[in-house]
């Protein structure tokens, strides 16, 4: 029995550590699961920046080496060719897309978790409640 109200409260201050750890740590499961959201969302900004680069690559290479879509934008620019004439119509606004987006920013979001000290803290502060609940309510001793 004596060693029991050592043991105890050891065993209950290493179980409250263990299970804060283990749920809200740093790294915990309920952090974690929060970096696994991060992750996701960061991936799918990562795959619509990709298109977009395909898309600016593919413009790209039209501007550089196709005839009719350098001469597109030199007419939106207001160039012509000798010989050319140019109708404008008056409030029709047609033409390229000039609307070019270079994806959406992110803010990292930190998880919200609780200290290593802050667990072993309340690990402690738990085994010395039990040591203590032992000390004053033992069955079988009688206080004075």
């Amino acid at each position: 029995m004596k060693r029991y109200k050592y043991v105890l409260p050891f065993f209950v201050g290493t179980l409250v550590y263990g299970i804060l750890s283990f749920s809200v740590g740093p790294r915990g499961m309920i952090p974690m699961a929060r970096l696994a959201e991060q992750k996701t969302i960061i991936s799918g900004n990562l795959a619509s920046l990709y298109v977009i680069k395909e898309d600016l690559n593919a413009r790209m290479q039209n501007l550089s080496a196709d005839p009719d879509t350098i001469s597109v934008y030199a007419h939106e620019l207001g160039y012509i060719a000798e010989g050319e004439r140019l109708v404008k119509l008056a409030g029709f606004s047609g033409g390229i897309d000039r609307n070019m987006a270079a994806g959406t920013p992110l803010t990292p979001v930190l998880p919200n978790y609780l200290g290593e000290w802050l667990c072993k803290s309340f690990g402690i502060i738990a085994g010395l409640l039990v040591f203590f609940l032992f000390f004053y309510y033992m069955p079988g001793k009688k206080r004075k």
